[in-house]
């Protein structure tokens, strides 16, 4: 047990090494979500505005709670576009959420 004056160690390699198998298990849940290499321009674009709202959030140094209130959702569905959990988003609902932030956000869709 620490005391407040104690100081903090950095976990030994073991304790790194544990953790960092839990972290590259595919079945881990926890978390961030990265968009797999080979993602749909959709995700993709999902993804994005997801990361895009989570930088307004740590520019603007708001909770959770304060985006959910200005974009107008639940804090657990916010929890997940912070985290990138983007599945359960459909692209126009993250664009809607986006505008609300950014209310000049413009979309831009090339052809390549």
């Amino acid at each position: 047990m620490s005391t407040p004056n104690s100081k903090q160690k950095f976990p030994d390699d073991k304790t790194l090494q544990r953790i960092r198998d839990k972290l590259s298990d595919p079945s881990y849940e926890g978390g961030d979500f990265a968009v797999p290499s080979n993602a749909s321009k959709t995700d993709l674009a999902k993804y994005e505005i997801c990361q895009l709202i989570a930088k307004y959030r740590r520019e603007h140094n708001l909770m959770q709670k304060q985006i959910a209130e200005q974009i107008g959702v639940d804090e657990s569905r916010i929890s997940d576009l912070l985290h990138g959990r983007i599945e359960g988003f459909t692209l126009d609902r993250l664009v809607s959420y986006g505008e609300k932030i950014y209310p000049t956000l413009r979309i831009k869709i090339l052809a390549a």
